[in-house]
């Protein structure tokens, strides 16, 4: 039996409290413990304390108890009315107003505190050398309300106490304080309470002082953290100093006791990082930081927050039973759209969670408005600034809360994993959790488990009353596999809006108007305007694209769109106000026009605009990189004529960047840019952050620039050409030094992105207009858009290289036609497009197309040409008719010379200039030679021949005699004595002399210099080859060309015979032939031209080790200047190129005229070449993308890369493509959404001619446009889900009047009656097809049966569209055969059909192809077969509820 407790000091000095608690009700509950307290020891209390724990947190503690039963850290709460719980998120329900306040379980809070105050005490302990256990202290919750009602569950109700037993909980004294120890070692005892612990506390320093909550000279925090975390702690902060009154939150870095200064660095960095990452950030959706700096020796950043903001997972257990799915929906698009606002500053937060999402809402929960918080984590890319190093950082999971591991990405473990592909993950994590109400998993092993087996989130399996469309979205969102995840924000809200627009359900008649800034897709706003698409939502106003149903001048039926900026509160009103101010002024032309507005719709200021297009120029950066010639010299006008326009009129815009200009379509169908979003132009001068970072100007805010100028406005449009030219933006320095801080002029000027005939133009007007000092920069707008513009002028005024074909045709004086015209006379199927007479843009459209030389081009169809992208009409005129002058030319030519004839017969020899390098090649086999004689292998061995057996010779090409010898283990006697032999063997062979003649015309025509591998490619192919192996074929043509040149260098028997007319040099292992001057000619010796050779193939190594990498004008300049030999005339253009390359260490010559290495890095040259670009979703082998790199840079030396190199190679060059092992092919990422082509006239938004009348139903809308594109004909492809194909086809016949066309019945109706006249089997034509596999070509037989059907199948719809009259709309159905035989005619079959429904002259009038899909908004596709949809074509998705109304209802 325990002993009674021991008398001790009166009541007053065993409950120790330096001062009563600020709190009326704290001190209450407090009193009602203290009255409860025996005058006897163990009993001892301290209340109202703090004290520093080891890792610098400062905790507050209501009351630390010590009672026989142990010791209790308890923290009071005092919410009266009914308390009740979902999950860990407490509702107490006040009894007199009714308000409801949310709270988290405080439980965890207090245990931290219990366990951070019994370290300290353990700590204290070992520190004084007392040999004591220090007891658990156990954490409790006291609810002190003497009227509180309990309904926790079981699962919070766990050390939760209050005062009396009809509150629903257990008591705190006789339930818990009361108790007697569970085990008799627990018990607290006399010493330990009345000596120990008091000296241990005075020992670790608690205090009731409140300095601690005192930040900065107004602020004050509150004593309770709000959230707090291993690392860090958020506490409110309120600011009262008589004239403003805010709240806020304040983010304590905490910082261990005794840590290393690494440590204490790192949490510094993270601290600074969520305040500077934040700098220049302004969207509702994301915190705003607002100082950082030490507080208490800890970092910390003071956020804008309010009281009554919630936790994301808080609010939706606090609220959800209330929360609608509208509002869900919104919630979801409120994080995407925050996103991408931060991804389109570089801005990547890499750890979503619930957790790092804020919801400020009304008191009933409406209205909630998202942000998000929790940026130590975050990267940055800010390529101009000093904060590249944050976006170069990777992901500290000690940062990272365990209980956001379930919302993180798979690859988050990853070393660098990619921050977009981080957050896209996150955003359909967090997405799940909003729309279901539910974590996606229990822990991190349960998340990754339900990622392999489903790959990815599917919402449906928690709640299926979702629709199957936002179930897709999450599942693509959460992909496990990067390479099928979404690839950005952008677009899962592209594809939540066709989420949205296939799920809405019918609008009731209602006169209620709509708030704008709740308004969804579909939705109709006013006066017949419908929201077609949420545009996005930024600091101050929510866009939204509205539509609405018109009449043009011929009274058909027409759409017209807006954008309307809904101000976000009356606050941002004021911005609408100013923008409205400036758009008055320069609105119209260049820059978004001011339609309407600002006016009230639904409570809200509204203003309207224009659409500036459905494209902005960033997305098309992104997703193309950078402009053609072409577009790269419109657009760049339109970017000038905007700031005219804005210059003009004393506006500055601040914030120019491609994000910031759409790609309009007018009328016409031609494409210009338009400048948009001026919520900055007002900012003040003395605020130079105001804009986005990377384009804001680095040496702003200096003492000689401390305000904006118009400097700065021009240095963010030079950086705006700078993308558009190359696709990146400028790098200062090692970004990691701020540009101005650092000791360069210039940005890093990547000029070998840029086009090839504009790279020097453009590298000059960057280096001024980029430069560090205003000085240097142009001095007026107008000098900056003169310079652009010479840029082009002189690249189009630039004449084409020379060839040694017009090396002497074209003088200074020729007129620059006239030089192209010569060019493009003389030019031969190898020559390259620079040098054959096209202008710098058709070179530059014929690349497009990956053609280089004249050849490549003849191999691009004219109708493809027609169609280039990017390319104005007179440069497609000018490919066109250099594309059939060369057909005329060269292409008869080409096939009358391929194949050489063999000699005739046996016993008649043919011209040796009309013989195979093969048939040469047998006359150079050596003669048989008595037993053991060396001379048949010296012979092969010099001339560089595979020995009899084929095995090729392992000296390589003209090895020396001491070689050979060596080889061989013979002495150079022995094999000169053999050699001369073979010489003069050759010498005396008539068959040789003329192609002796031939090679001194070959050398005059190089030039008079070059290598002999040089000599030898042109040998072979004047004589052709029938071999497919080229290297060998050079390598016997090499052979050839030795015997001629040792024979024709061998002395003669006659001393009166001519001198030789060539002489061979070895320089640096590179064997040159020369031309002999003539006695008494002035031409340069053979040793002078090969010091000259030489000096050249210097130069070009030090051209190639350029970065970047020069241009061909800096090639040929510097090539030019090497000294030239007196009485030498001048090389070709193309010709010194070569001869420098080919006397060059490791430089090689590209078609341009390019010098780079041979062993160019991979990832280097992808970048370059481009070679990623354009890869569509059917992807790329890993040949071909290599091939295309090898065709701009054609003798890189690239061996044979893994895929997985490849795919390093890629990542490294900016490349979002990836391998897929199935596939065996490179594809970008998934992207299930197609742009809807639109346009005033043609955007296929559901829109009805007869919706006036009807209230504009999206069902009749969608119906109206089909109505009009059978009277405007065309190519229609219209997808339909699977679910509902049957039927779909023979319901749009009957509504449309079209030409309905089973097409697989058709083809198989044709092919049967095949079968039947050929008198085939048609179950052996089955088993054929059968055999067809996704990686299987049709079989041999079966797919010349298949082309005839298809004839024939070609000619029954011409006979069709004949029978039903002109203007006749052909609906395929059922075409999927299209595309299992699109090899074998089907694909040129709807090809054919599409061509002639484009044009206006041609029958069918129109073309409707029916396709299956899968998701509402997934490209057309016929078996895997991507059908083409051209600009002009239009693209339908059919929705569910317009198939509803075609079909007829149960009661009829």
């Amino acid at each position: 039996m325990a002993a009674d407790p021991e008398p001790g000091p009166p009541r007053s000095q065993r409950w120790i409290q330096r001062e009563p608690s600020q709190f009326t009700w704290e001190q209450d509950g407090l009193d009602f413990v203290k009255k409860q307290l025996p005058n006897a020891e163990p009993y001892r209390a301290w209340a109202t304390f703090s004290f520093v724990a080891a890792s610098g947190r400062v905790n507050e503690c209501d009351l630390l108890i010590a009672v026989p039963g142990g010791l209790y850290l308890v923290e009071l709460k005092a919410h009266p009315g009914r308390v009740t719980n979902n999950g860990s998120t407490w509702r107490v329900k006040d009894p007199n107003d009714g308000r409801i306040r949310t709270l988290d379980n405080p439980l965890a809070l207090t245990d931290l505190k219990a366990k951070e105050l019994k370290g300290q005490l353990t700590r204290a302990a070992q520190k004084a050398g007392k040999n004591v256990r220090i007891p658990w202290i156990q954490p409790a919750v006291f609810l002190t309300d003497p009227g509180l009602k309990s309904e926790l569950d079981e699962f919070q109700q766990p050390n939760v106490y209050a005062r009396h037993a009809r509150s629903g909980l257990p008591r705190i004294w006789e339930d818990l304080l009361a108790r007697p120890p569970q085990r008799e070692s627990h018990r607290i005892t006399a010493e330990f309470s009345a000596r120990i612990l008091p000296q241990l506390l005075k020992t670790i320093g608690i205090t009731a002082s409140n300095a601690h909550l005192k930040f900065g000279d107004h602020w004050k925090l509150a004593p309770r953290p709000l959230d707090a975390g291993p690392f860090w702690e958020d506490r409110l902060a309120k600011r009262d100093d008589g004239h403003i009154k805010e709240e806020g939150r304040v983010r304590l870095y905490l910082v261990r006791e005794g840590t290393t200064e690494s440590d204490r660095e790192k949490a510094k960095r993270a601290a600074l990082r969520e305040y500077q990452v934040l700098q220049g950030i302004s969207h509702r959706g994301i915190v705003q930081a607002v100082q950082f700096r030490e507080h208490q020796g800890l970092p910390a950043i003071l956020f804008r927050h309010a009281e009554s903001d919630l936790r994301l997972d808080t609010y939706l257990a606090a609220f959800g039973a209330n929360v609608g799915p509208d509002t869900r929906l919104d919630l979801v698009r409120q994080l995407a759209e925050a996103i991408r606002y931060a991804h389109n500053r570089s801005l990547y937060h890499r750890a979503l969670s619930p957790r790092s999402i804020y919801v400020a809402a009304r008191e009933d929960g409406s209205n909630p408005v998202l942000r998000l918080i929790d940026w130590q984590t975050a990267a940055r890319d800010f390529e101009t600034t000093n904060l590249r190093s944050i976006g170069d950082s990777s992901l500290d999971g000690a940062f990272i809360e365990d209980t956001a591991q379930c919302y993180l990405a798979p690859e988050t473990d990853q070393p660098y994993p990619d921050p977009v592909d981080l957050d896209v993950f996150g955003l359909g994590a967090v997405a799940y959790l909003i729309l279901s109400g539910r974590n996606p998993a229990a822990n991190r092993a349960e998340l990754k488990e339900r990622l392999s087996t489903d790959d990815g989130l599917h919402v449906t399996a928690v709640d299926d009353t979702l629709p199957a469309e936002l179930d897709a979205l999450i599942h693509r969102a959460t992909s496990p596999d990067v390479a099928h995840r979404l690839d950005s924000a952008d677009t899962f809200l592209r594809e939540l809006d066709g989420a949205e627009r296939e799920t809405a359900p019918p609008r009731p008649a209602s006169t209620t108007e709509i708030d704008p800034l709740t308004a969804v897709v579909g939705q109709e706003l006013h006066d017949g305007w419908e929201v077609a698409k949420v545009l996005g939502t930024g600091a101050t106003a929510r866009a939204l694209l509205v539509e609405r149903l018109v009449e043009d001048e011929r009274g058909e039926p027409e759409v017209e769109q807006r954008v309307l900026k809904v101000a976000l509160d009356d606050e941002k009103a004021d911005r609408l106000h100013a923008e409205n101010k400036a758009l008055h002024l320069v609105g119209g032309g260049y820059v978004v026009q001011r339609l309407g507005g600002p006016d009230s719709l639904g409570g809200r200021t509204v203003l309207v605009l224009e659409f500036a297009g459905d494209v902005s120029l960033a997305r098309r950066l992104h997703d193309e990189g950078r402009l053609t010639y072409h577009e790269l010299e419109r657009f760049s006008r339109d970017l000038f004529s905007a700031l005219d326009q804005l210059a003009a009129k004393g506006v500055r815009h601040r914030d120019i960047k491609p994000a910031n200009f759409g790609i309009f379509q007018r009328a016409d169908r031609s494409k210009q840019l338009k400048l948009f979003d001026f919520s900055l132009h007002d900012a003040p001068a003395s605020d130079v952050s105001a804009g986005t970072r990377g384009y804001l100007d680095p040496f702003l805010g200096s003492l000689r620039r401390p305000r904006f100028d118009e400097q700065a406005e021009w240095y963010a449009a030079a950086v705006t050409l700078y993308e558009m030219a190359s696709g990146e933006r400028p790098k200062w320095g090692d970004e990691l030094t701020a540009p101005d801080m650092g000791a360069d002029d210039l940005p890093r000027i990547d000029s070998e992105l840029f086009e090839p005939a504009l790279r020097d133009g453009l590298t000059r007007f960057f280096e001024s207009a980029l430069h560090r000092d205003t000085d240097r920069r142009f001095t007026t707008l107008r000098r900056m858009e003169d310079a652009w513009r010479a840029v082009f002028s002189e690249a189009d005024a630039t004449a084409p290289p020379t060839t040694q074909a017009t090396v002497d045709g074209s003088t200074s004086e020729t007129d620059l036609s006239e030089a192209r015209d010569i060019a493009a006379n003389a030019a031969q199927l190898d020559t390259p497009l620079e040098a054959a007479g096209l202008s710098p843009r058709a070179v530059s459209v014929a690349n497009e197309h990956g053609a280089t030389t004249v050849e490549e081009l003849l191999s691009v169809r004219l109708h493809v040409i027609a169609r280039a992208r990017g390319a104005g009409s007179l440069t497609r005129k000018e490919l066109n008719r250099r594309h059939k002058q060369w057909t005329a030319r060269l292409l008869r030519a080409a096939s009358s010379t391929a194949h050489p004839e063999p000699a005739e017969a046996a016993g008649e020899q043919a011209e040796p200039t009309r013989l195979s390098i093969e048939q040469l090649v047998e006359y150079l086999e050596p003669a048989p030679a008595r037993k053991n004689s060396y001379r048949p292998t010296i012979e092969r061995l010099a001339l560089g021949l595979p020995d009899s057996g084929g095995t090729p010779t392992p000296l390589g090409a003209w090895p020396t005699q001491s070689r050979i010898a060596g080889h061989l283990k013979v002495s150079q006697p022995t094999v000169s004595r053999h050699f001369v032999d073979a010489i003069k063997s050759w010498r005396a062979a008539e068959w040789l002399e003329p192609v002796r003649r031939e090679l001194v015309g070959i050398v005059e025509e190089l030039g008079r210099i070059a290598t002999a591998p040089e000599v030898a490619a042109e040998f072979r192919a004047r004589h052709g080859s029938v071999r497919g192996d080229q290297r060998r074929a050079l390598n016997e043509a090499l052979a050839v060309v030795r015997a001629a040149v040792e024979a024709e260098l061998a002395p003669g028997e006659d001393e009166e015979q001519a001198e030789p007319r060539l002489a061979v040099q070895r320089k640096n292992d590179t064997m040159l032939i020369a031309a002999e001057s003539l006695e008494g000619s002035a031409a340069p010796t053979p040793s002078e031209l090969g010091d000259y050779a030489v000096a050249l193939g210097r130069k070009a190594d030090r051209l190639a080790d350029q970065e970047p990498l020069p241009s061909a004008a800096t090639v040929l300049r510097d090539l030019r200047a090497v000294g030239v030999p007196d009485g030498m005339r001048p090389l070709a253009d193309t010709r010194l190129v070569a001869l420098a390359a080919a006397m060059s260490q490791r430089a090689a010559a590209s078609r341009r005229l390019e010098l780079y290495h041979r062993d160019l890095r991979l990832d280097r040259a992808l970048r370059i070449s481009q070679a990623a670009v354009g890869v569509r979703d059917a992807g790329i082998s890993r040949e071909n993308l290599l091939a295309r790199v090898r065709a701009r840079f054609p003798e890189i030396e690239l061996g044979d890369p893994s895929y997985i190199e490849v795919e390093r190679a890629l990542a490294a060059a900016g490349s979002k493509l990836t391998y897929g092992p199935t596939t065996g092919r490179f594809t970008p990422p998934e992207q299930p959404w197609r742009r809807m082509l639109s346009s005033s006239s043609s955007h296929l938004s559901s829109i009805d001619p007869d919706a006036a009348a009807t209230g504009r139903d999206p069902v009749e809308l969608q119906s109206a446009r089909l109505a009009e594109s059978v009277d405007r004909g065309g190519f229609v492809a219209i997808t339909v889900k699977a679910k509902d194909l049957p039927g779909t086809a023979r319901l749009l016949a009957e509504r449309f009047g079209v030409l309905d066309v089973d097409l697989g019945r058709l083809f198989l109706t044709e092919l049967r009656e095949l079968v039947a006249e050929k008198q085939q089997d048609w179950a052996k034509v089955l088993a054929a097809d059968a055999r067809i596999s996704a990686s299987t070509a049709v079989p041999r037989g079966l797919a010349s049966y298949v082309s005839l059907t298809w004839q024939r199948v070609r000619q029954r719809l011409l006979e069709r569209v004949t029978d039903a009259g002109p203007r006749t709309v052909v609906f395929l159905h059922d075409a999927g055969l299209l595309g299992r035989y699109a090899e074998a005619g089907g694909h040129a079959l709807l090809v054919e059909l599409q061509r002639a429904a484009r044009l206006p002259d041609e029958q069918p009038h129109g073309l409707w192809l029916l396709c299956p899909a899968e998701a509402p908004n997934d490209s057309p596709r016929l078996l895997g077969e991507q059908v083409e949809v051209l600009p002009d074509d239009r693209m339908v998705a059919l929705m569910s509820q317009f198939l509803a109304q075609l079909r007829p209802s149960d009661a009829a």
